[in-house]
């Protein structure tokens, strides 16, 4: 089988400071690859090039334009050039245009057309003046594969789309990658001053109100405040990925003697979730996944995040604690539940790691498997 990943043009497609849907489309590829599939995934960037990637091909378009138009032209090169390879399948990632353009720019190609999204809201949806041609874009998908139960019952709803067109497909973590290893929680937290007394928090995400970081930072200065020997560690971009500095939230992060650690690079990233006590993700809106959790309890750390979302899909109560989405008394609560009791913290973690194997990327590229051979051609 001959199948291409074509997703969002904002980063690389090897970009390795974050980014969950470019992580899911490398994951998959090479997963496909290694099963025998001929996979070519297509990135980008500012010059044409192509790289072996695990026995998948990473191929650059070079692309000059900006914003929308970037994704029109990447889109249209992309499937120019698909053309040659004939594919079984085109699998496009948050692209809601993709099927059209693929009407248009791969005409007489016989593939099937899906489309993994982690949100549901696309090009600003009904603010949109076109949404009317984007609903009918959607329908043109062979199969539309939202990130959990929450984004399909969203998109259903919001864009009208029978729910039986859809089939969840969960983002995934690499079990290879993310582990319980204590030699590198120590090594890491030896690297960053943190003393073996104090209680580490970590966030790792887009640090944003949106995200709740602020909501963390204020739960923090509280128990600070008390007395506390906790330490807040925040791990990701300002705002958006590839975006550096500082901002009002981490200000006061650094104000309460917490660490702004900026973007994370993938190699370290393990043995950063590693060295914390407890992952905390404290989103307030559109937390349709929250691929950061999986990477936490697959290293054994337990959660306290915002009954929001994808999120109760992602942290059982078997692994984490949920509290109410923007309630500060309830997020600091639960944090101090988790400081205050051992016994609880510990068997949270060990049913993180067992928790997590459920979103295995070779588990989450069979089932993708099945969704292909189920999938008409159009």
């Amino acid at each position: 089988m001959t199948i291409v990943h074509i997703g969002p043009p904002h980063l690389p497609i090897l970009y390795n400071l974050g980014g969950a849907t470019e992580r899911r489309m490398r994951e998959i590829a090479a997963r496909q690859a290694q099963q025998g599939s001929r996979v070519i995934v297509y990135s980008a960037e500012d010059q044409t090039s192509s790289t072996d990637y695990f026995g998948a091909e990473i191929r650059a378009v070079a692309c000059r334009r900006k914003g929308l138009l970037r994704a029109a032209e990447f889109l249209a090169k992309s499937l120019q050039d698909v053309k040659k390879f004939a594919p079984d399948v085109i699998h496009f990632h948050t692209l809601s245009e993709g099927a059209m353009f693929a009407k248009l720019f791969a005409r007489g190609i016989q593939a099937r057309t899906v489309l993994s999204f982690d949100y549901f809201i696309f090009r600003r949806g009904k603010q949109n003046p076109f949404f009317p041609w984007y609903k009918r874009a959607l329908n043109t998908f062979s199969s539309l594969l939202p990130v959990s139960d929450y984004c399909l019952r969203e998109s259903a709803s919001y864009w009208s789309i029978p729910e039986d067109r859809m089939r969840v497909l969960y983002n995934g973590v690499s079990l290879q990658q993310f582990y319980p290893d204590p030699a590198a929680a120590a090594e890491r937290r030896a690297a960053l001053g943190l003393r073996p007394d104090e209680f580490v928090l970590l966030y790792v995400g887009r640090v944003c109100r949106q995200k709740g970081t602020d909501l963390l930072v204020n739960a923090y200065a509280r128990m600070r405040a008390e007395g506390r020997k906790v330490r807040l560690v925040v791990a990701g971009p300002i705002g958006q990925f590839g975006h550096e500095g500082s901002d009002e939230i981490t200000t006061m992060l650094r104000a309460n003697d917490g660490l702004y650690l900026g973007p994370v690079e993938e190699a370290i990233l393990p043995s950063v979730y590693n060295m914390a006590d407890v992952f905390v993700l404290p989103t307030r809106v559109n937390e349709m996944f929250g691929m950061a959790a999986i990477e936490a309890q697959a290293c054994g750390r337990p959660v306290v995040c915002s009954n929001h979302g994808g999120l109760p899909e992602v942290v059982r109560t078997s692994s984490g604690l949920l509290f109410e989405s923007g309630d500060l008394d309830d997020l600091t609560r639960q944090l101090r539940t988790m400081m205050d009791n051992n016994a609880l913290r510990h068997q949270f973690s060990e049913a993180a790691v067992t928790n997590a194997r459920r979103f295995a990327w070779e588990t989450i590229t069979q089932e993708l498997g099945e969704v292909y051979s189920a999938t008409p051609r159009q």
